[in-house]
């Protein structure tokens, strides 16, 4: 029972916290293990568009690109690599003071999958996406956030910094 009071009361506390839509952009660098891309030097840049319930809970629609670079593949055998990300997800926050919080994703998208070949189809695939992450809020609109996350099915990498403007 004093968890579950607790578990509200977490829930309630920070009652300042402006709820409502947000944008968020990012950019960052993606990494993965790849016969077919090299994953050396490569930007990704990431944008969403999301909804703030509460304090602790957000569901956004996002978009990335992985950025991966194919010259690798040229000289490997046939394949595919991962290009561009797009699903969604929903958001835990922790807040950790007055301006720090970390959150948690929790996630699924549309993964990309570019051919090395011309004579081969792009693929696509379902891939889910989980991750973490810290956020400082310099004010109620507008906070900088770095980000950890992974794309399960296709073992990609990304780690990004962005800036967040709640409306």
């Amino acid at each position: 029972m004093r968890f579950l009071a607790i578990g509200l009361f977490a829930l309630a506390v920070p009652a300042f916290a402006q709820t409502g839509v947000y944008a968020d952009l990012s950019v960052g660098r993606t990494s993965m293990s790849s016969k077919y891309a090299d994953d050396s030097s490569d930007v990704s840049f990431g944008a969403a568009i999301g909804y703030q319930a509460n304090a602790n809970l957000d569901f956004q629609v996002y978009t990335r690109s992985l950025s991966l670079d194919p010259f690798r593949g040229v000289l490997a055998e046939a394949g595919y690599y991962p290009d561009r990300h797009y699903g969604i997800a929903v958001l835990g926050t922790a807040p950790l003071g007055n301006s720090f919080s970390a959150f948690g994703r929790l996630g699924v998208g549309q993964t990309t999958l570019v051919a090395n070949r011309n004579y081969l189809e792009d693929k696509h695939e379902t891939d889910p996406i989980i991750g973490i992450g810290v956020r400082y809020a310099f004010n109620r609109t507008v906070s900088a956030q770095l980000e950890a996350t992974r794309l399960t099915k296709s073992d990609a990498t990304l780690v990004t910094a962005g800036v967040r403007f709640q409306f």
